[in-house]
């Protein structure tokens, strides 16, 4: 009994980090930002981005306010895209170890987009911002 035991507790932190979203996730090849909590909610600072001409954008909050809806979903933040300048309403639920699904739009989901989310290594891409 205690061998199944000692076993299980062994699996908790890795399903733990499997359902998080913490770490560096990486947008439709165009935006990389690392996740980091923020009062109740979770946020996302640029890390790293495909055109070299907005890099001055490292280091901006771009997601901000999702809140916790259960330990793999989020909902009611926000994302900021710095290739278009737009502010949008986002949700996410982590799927899978190292993807996550969100869904993008402006005033009601459905007209929205849906983007998966892969989770990299920090300093994987080059241009990575210092």
């Amino acid at each position: 009994m205690r061998a199944i035991l000692g076993f299980l507790l062994m699996l908790l932190p890795a399903t733990a980090w499997a359902d998080s979203p913490d770490g560096t996730w990486l947008i439709s090849q165009r935006i990389a930002f690392d996740v980091f909590p923020c009062q109740a909610a979770f946020c996302g600072k640029v890390v790293w981005l495909r055109n070299p001409d907005l890099r001055t954008n490292c280091g901006r909050t771009i997601v901000w306010g999702l809140i916790a809806k259960s330990a793999v979903e989020w909902d009611d933040g926000w994302l900021y895209d710095p290739e278009d300048g737009k502010t949008y309403s986002v949700d996410a639920r982590v799927d899978a170890p190292n993807r996550m699904i969100a869904r993008i739009y402006m005033g009601v989901p459905l007209f929205g987009r849906t983007e998966y989310l892969t989770r990299i290594a920090p300093y994987s891409l080059a241009g990575w911002c210092s």
